[in-house]
C-alpha cells in the first residue's frame, strides 16, 4: 500500500505519526507516507517559513501538534494532486467542509483501485 494522509491538523499529524512509524515495519506498506498540508506561513524565531518546509525539515507540525515528532518517512506535500498521486490508501482527516473543493481535484489523479478511510465524522459519495 502507498498511504496518503489527507489533512494535517492535530489529528492528521497524529495519524501520520502512527502510520509513519508502522509503515517502515510492514512489508506490504510503502515506507514513505505522504501527508497533504494546506500550505500556510508559520513564524518561528521571528522567521516566516512554509509549514510544509518546517514539517519536512524539523519533523514536527509546529502549528497543530507542537512538541511531537513526526517520523522522517512522512513527507508533507502542499499540492493535493501531487500528494494523492499513486496512493492506494487515502486517509481523510480534515473538516468535511473542505471535501467539495478537494474531491473533484483528486478524482482526476487517484488510482482506480484506491481505498479510502476517514475519521468517521462525515460521509461522501
Amino acid at each position: 500500500e502507498k498511504v496518503c494522509i489527507v489533512g494535517s491538523g492535530n489529528f492528521g499529524s497524529a495519524m501520520a505519526t502512527i502510520i509513519g512509524k508502522n509503515a517502515s515495519t510492514l512489508p506490504f506498506v510503502d515506507p514513505t507516507v505522504k501527508m497533504w498540508v494546506h500550505e500556510e506561513d508559520v513564524t518561528i524565531n521571528n522567521k516566516t517559513r512554509k509549514l510544509t518546509q518546517v514539517i519536512n525539515e524539523q519533523h514536527e507540525n509546529v502549528k497543530y501538534l507542537p512538541g511531537h515528532n513526526i517520523p522522517e518517512n512522512v513527507v508533507a506535500i502542499p499540492d493535493i494532486q501531487e500528494a494523492v498521486q499513486d496512493s492506494t490508501l487515502l486517509i481523510f482527516v480534515l473538516p468535511h467542509a473542505f471535501l467539495p473543493n478537494i474531491l473533484p481535484s483528486i478524482k482526476q489523479v487517484i488510482e482506480e483501485r484506491s481505498s479510502s478511510a476517514s475519521d468517521g465524522h462525515f460521509g461522501c459519495r
